[in-house]
């Protein structure tokens, strides 16, 4: 992963970005964390689950079942699910969370999608500023760093309202099981809501869950786990002649080799 330079007049004023083609740039990840309101749509789409991080538990789409392998984007750098989480909206430009409610609006570093703008042929098409001839941002900038600050608040939403359902115990581990019958894999460390807890709760504490999200969070999630037999179809006819048996994401400490790229 490119490291990210935070955009700013001194280092980005003379060059120029564009969009990448596809989604190859992706295809390294199986996990991307998700906002609250982002759910909505995201579970229409990709599965959704909850990872330990550092002691916490963290709500992401599910989009591979194994490290550094995407099952959501195909051979050509399409992508094959319904929907795709905002994380990626707006990519090369990137968030670099700073606390729970802000968020820095960077670019990536060392790559083909951001060059000097002299060395772009006039006839290159897609290319765009980072800021106008009078210093400000450009207003495509403007309006992706507008978005990607709204994104921040919905992931620090998303964390409140997991944090909820952990508070409650509602939280509990989600084995799944995928490849062929000969070659099973067994997927560990991800969790789901325990849909029988959540049944037994009483009226205070379903009203706690109502005021911060978590009860919304917890039957969307519950929705979303729908796509998790479609996520693992494609998984068995990938991995036909894998030898792997166990897989175990585990509790990813800051040393863990799970990266989400500072979101």
């Amino acid at each position: 992963m490119s490291k990210l330079v935070p955009i700013s007049e001194n280092t980005h004023a003379g060059l120029r970005w564009r969009k990448p083609p596809n989604f190859r740039f992706a295809a390294g990840d199986h996990l991307m964390p998700l906002g609250l309101k982002e759910m909505q749509k995201a579970a229409m789409g990709l599965p959704s689950g909850f990872i330990k991080l550092q002691g916490k538990f963290l709500l992401v789409a599910v989009q591979g079942l194994r490290n550094g392998e995407s099952l959501v984007v195909g051979e050509a750098g399409e992508w094959l699910a319904a929907h795709v989480p905002e994380s990626y909206f707006g990519y090369p430009i990137r968030m670099y969370r700073l606390d729970a409610e802000r968020c820095q609006v960077c670019a990536l570093g060392e790559t083909e999608l951001v060059g000097k703008a002299e060395d772009i042929p006039d006839e290159a098409k897609g290319w765009q500023r980072f800021f106008d001839e009078d210093g400000a941002l450009d207003e495509s900038v403007s309006e992706l760093a507008g978005r990607m600050r709204r994104h921040a608040s919905d992931l620090a939403a998303a964390e409140r309202a997991t944090a909820k359902l952990a508070e409650l115990e509602l939280i509990g581990e989600w084995e799944i099981t995928a490849g062929e019958e000969e070659a099973t894999v067994h997927v560990k460390g991800f969790y789901t809501v325990d849909q029988e807890r959540l049944a037994r709760l009483d009226g205070e504490s379903l009203a706690a869950m109502r005021d911060c999200g978590a009860l919304y969070l917890a039957y969307v999630q519950l929705l979303s786990g729908h796509h998790m037999p479609a996520l693992i179809e494609i998984a068995r006819r990938r991995w036909k002649k894998s030898e792997e048996r166990e897989l175990d994401f585990g509790e990813i400490g800051e040393t863990g080799n799970i990266s989400f790229d500072n979101l």
